[in-house]
C-alpha cells in the first residue's frame, strides 16, 4: 500500500515538472513570405531563460540576391518590432545567404512578444526598414 501511494505522488509530481519544462523549451514560428517572393521559406526558433533574456534564431531557405528584389540592396536584414506602443523597428543583423540561398542569423533579446521581418536593404547597417519585408511574423511566447 505504502508503494502505491509513493509511486502516486511521484506521478503526480512529475505532471507539473514536465508541463513546466515543456513551456520553457523554444518555440518556432513559420514567417510568411511576401506574394512577391512565395518560394522563400523562413522559421524563428525563441527560447527565453526566467531572467527575460532570449536568444533568437532565423533560418531561411530560397532567398536569393537581395538586389534582385530591390534595386541597390546588398543584403538582408532582420527588423525587430516589440508590441508596445510607438515602439520603432530594431535592426538585429544582416542575415547572410549563402551560395545555397540559405542563411540563419542568431540574437539575443528581451522583446516578447515582437513582430519580425525580413528586407533587402543597401546596407547591413540601415536604421529603418525600406525594402519590402520578403518574410514576415509575430513571435509570441
Amino acid at each position: 500500500m505504502a508503494h502505491r501511494m509513493a509511486s502516486f505522488v511521484a506521478r503526480a509530481l512529475a505532471l507539473p515538472l514536465a508541463l513546466t519544462l515543456s513551456a520553457c523549451g523554444p518555440t518556432a514560428t513559420v514567417l510568411k513570405p511576401d506574394a512577391g517572393a512565395p518560394f522563400v521559406k523562413g522559421e524563428v526558433v525563441a527560447s527565453y531563460e526566467d531572467d527575460g533574456n532570449g536568444e533568437v534564431t532565423v533560418s531561411v531557405e530560397h532567398l536569393g540576391d537581395p538586389s534582385r528584389l530591390t534595386a541597390g540592396a546588398t543584403t538582408y536584414v532582420v527588423w525587430v518590432v516589440p508590441q508596445k506602443d510607438g515602439a520603432q523597428p530594431q535592426n538585429m543583423g544582416a542575415l547572410v545567404v549563402d551560395a545555397s540561398y540559405s542563411g540563419k542569423l542568431s540574437f539575443k533579446t528581451t522583446f516578447r512578444p515582437f513582430d519580425i521581418s525580413v528586407t533587402p536593404e543597401a546596407s547591413a547597417a540601415a536604421v529603418k526598414p525600406e525594402g519590402r519585408a520578403v518574410l514576415s511574423g509575430r513571435v509570441s511566447q
